[in-house]
């Protein structure tokens, strides 16, 4: 597989789970005390949870639950960052080229 796919692949996975977990928290916002009911909401927490367990497993104890998904949503951009300095170090993606004809 070319490095450049991968590099695309993983980098889509990783902006679905950042997207995921800010739609569940502007979703319960907006649906109100019963957030948790909707559906689209436990659709969200569904995709988001593995996530969520494994920030709750690598962090300290004396960090609430409710800061969980912002230090989650933190991580997953700093792998997001991360990620691009790996592929960009090992010349597997190139940086984008300036337009000549500006």
């Amino acid at each position: 597989m070319d490095p450049y796919a991968l590099f695309q692949i993983i980098q889509l996975v990783i902006r679905l789970l950042i997207y995921t977990f800010i739609g569940k928290g502007l979703l319960a916002l907006l649906a109100g005390a019963k957030y948790r009911e909707n559906v689209v909401w436990r659709f969200f927490d569904a995709i988001t949870r593995p996530v969520w367990w494994l920030t709750r497993a690598i962090t300290p104890r004396f960090i609430h639950d409710a800061a969980i998904a912002w230090l989650a949503v933190l991580l997953l951009i700093v792998l997001n960052i991360g990620l691009y300095m790996l592929f960009y170090s090992q010349g597997w993606i190139t940086p984008p080229r300036e337009n000549p004809a500006a």
